[in-house]
């Protein structure tokens, strides 16, 4: 085969290939995803009402800085998978703070303030750290660190099935649901 024509029909073929959504780098370093709330004056209480609006459980802010490996990977492993996304993206909306940036957030008190000093008033110590907030502005949990995908993935399903206000600690519903299937098949004790 002529050696232009095998790179004309590679190059045709890999075209047709669909492209996956990736991470995005913001200039102040920090990553997001086309299908988070990019769009958005950082008015926290009007963000969560959209979302509450929209039928959603609420409002997800994950914190990150830049250069962040953790946050990274977060992106390209977690982010990236669709089952994930899919879930993340129908029950919550997304937004990314800057642990260190000056963007004013007007909190949900109302009071305007810098990214760094949102971030010190939650008191984020690890990123990216995945804070989750229900009506109100009350934070409902929050996720410290990075996660594996499927843990990470478990840990939205844990807020909108409601452990949280049910006094569930996450470990404890993560055992609940893995022991779920077994017993349902179990049957009746006799």
């Amino acid at each position: 085969m002529n050696l232009r024509l095998f790179f004309a029909l590679l190059l045709v073929c890999l075209s047709a290939l669909p492209t996956q959504a990736g991470s995005i780098l913001r200039d102040d370093g920090v990553h997001t995803e086309d299908w988070f709330k990019n769009l958005s004056f950082l008015e926290l209480e009007e963000d969560l009402r959209e979302a509450l609006d929209a039928g959603k459980t609420g409002l997800v802010i994950v914190f990150e800085q830049p250069g962040c490996g953790a946050c990274r990977r977060l992106h390209e492993v977690n982010f990236q998978d669709p089952e994930t996304r899919d879930f993340v993206s129908k029950h919550f909306d997304v937004l990314v703070l800057n642990m260190y940036g000056d963007n004013l957030v007007t909190n949900f008190d109302g009071e305007e303030m810098r990214e760094g000093a949102f971030n010190e008033r939650l008191r984020i110590n690890f990123s990216p750290t995945t804070v989750f907030f229900g009506p109100g502005g009350e934070e409902v949990f929050r996720i410290p660190g990075y996660l594996a995908p499927r843990f990470y993935l478990a840990a939205f399903k844990y807020v909108v099935d409601g452990g949280p206000g049910k006094g569930i600690l996450f470990p404890r519903w993560l055992r609940q649901q893995r022991d779920a299937p077994a017993a349902a098949g179990a049957g009746p004790a006799s």
